[in-house]
């Protein structure tokens, strides 16, 4: 057998959206951006780029702080209907919940939304034993081999023929028991702690029908670095000086270049990079990465501190933050299903200017079915 060539296979295709405007520093505020930031609602990875910066401002530094998640081991699903749980914390505040380590195309997958939506993404098998109504994913239409099924918690009556069905129906053994991630954001007028979800379930597991349910604390995890002796491009919307400048790809291509470290030394011949446009020097580049399981209200949080150091820090050329998704969640923007035959990017970047000109730019897999 011919070994395939493989060079001459084209990249995974992306759907890519770009915004450009302008937001008052001192309101540290921006509508549009924050719409964008609250449709993604799984993150698993917060990098910041903070060009010629002395040093991070604590307030960044410490922005995740209190970002840490928990993961709920054999979690029979019917819990999560039950009157008790639903009042507490669907009801009240945000509940996020995604299953670990699952793969989307060959396992059954959870999501829960700050909505009050579960999305169940089943296989074909799982579906029909359980009997709930829902749609063949829109990517497996030609084999029929995964199904969409979605529940609004908030909305369910409890003392209706319907909702005894459901129960019934999430508790049958071909569905199992799950290993979901979970945080659950307390309403702002509240006093009530975080880790009132996680005592919950703990509480849970000294009954006899849950023995086998564990809840474990999951960090975040920080890791920051300095990149030294950048030239790095310039990012200006209102430039008038007829200099050339490099294009919104380009830029956001830099700022993974640095992320990871990579050399953008001209004169190396074997592994060099080089973009067109206007570029500043800046003695160093600093970098923070959280990684764990954050909420849009983290990375708005994150966003705002962003704001508030670019009105401190004139002098810098730009700050940018990058958002990783989940690649097996069933959903990535809005209500949007997750691609999942080729590759399962969601992800977004901010760049914004002492101007308060901003770049959001939206990558998603494309949803169009491999030929």
């Amino acid at each position: 057998m011919l070994c395939p060539e493989v060079w001459r296979f084209p990249a995974p295709s992306h759907e890519i959206t770009k915004r450009t405007g302008q937001i008052d520093l001192s309101k540290e505020r921006c509508d549009a951006l924050e719409k964008g930031i609250e449709s993604h609602y799984f993150n698993q990875l917060v990098t910041i780029i903070l060009p010629d910066i002395s040093s991070i401002p604590n307030s960044l530094e410490t922005a995740l702080s209190d970002s840490d998640h928990y993961l709920v081991r054999n979690l029979p699903l019917q819990t999560l209907v039950t009157q008790s749980f639903i009042e507490a914390f669907v009801k009240r505040g945000s509940f996020y919940a995604v299953s670990f380590q699952t793969q989307l195309d060959t396992d059954d997958c959870v999501a829960v939304l700050p909505t009050g939506i579960v999305i169940l993404h089943l296989n074909k098998e799982t579906y029909q034993s359980l009997g709930l109504e829902g749609k063949i994913s829109q990517f497996a239409r030609k084999r029929n081999s995964k199904y969409v099924v979605q529940l609004n918690l908030k909305t369910l009556r409890t003392d209706t023929k319907h909702y005894t069905r459901i129960r019934e129906c999430l508790s049958r053994d071909t569905l199992g028991r799950f290993n979901l991630q979970i945080t659950w954001t307390p309403p702002d007028s509240s006093d009530i702690c975080p880790s009132s979800v996680a005592k919950y379930f703990t509480d849970l597991a000294t009954q006899e029908d849950y023995s086998e349910l564990t809840v474990e604390l999951m960090p975040t995890l920080v890791k920051s670095q300095t990149e030294y002796g950048l030239k790095v491009p310039v990012f200006d919307l209102s430039d008038q000086s007829n200099q050339e400048l490099c294009s919104i790809g380009e830029l956001i291509e830099y700022m993974g270049m640095i992320v990871l470290s990579c050399s953008t030394e001209e004169e190396e011949y074997l592994n060099s990079y080089d973009f067109c446009g206007q570029r500043v020097e800046v003695g160093n580049a600093k970098i923070v990465h959280w990684k764990g399981f954050f909420t849009a209200a983290h990375v708005r949080t994150v966003f705002k501190k962003i704001i508030s150091a670019l009105s401190s820090e004139s002098h810098v050329p730009w700050m940018g933050i990058y958002v990783h998704g989940f690649s097996h969640n069933p959903v990535s923007f809005g209500m949007r299903e997750n691609y999942f035959h080729t590759i399962g990017d969601n992800s977004y970047s901010i760049v914004v200017n002492p101007k308060g000109e901003y770049l959001w730019y939206q990558l998603i897999s494309n949803n169009k079915l491999p030929k």
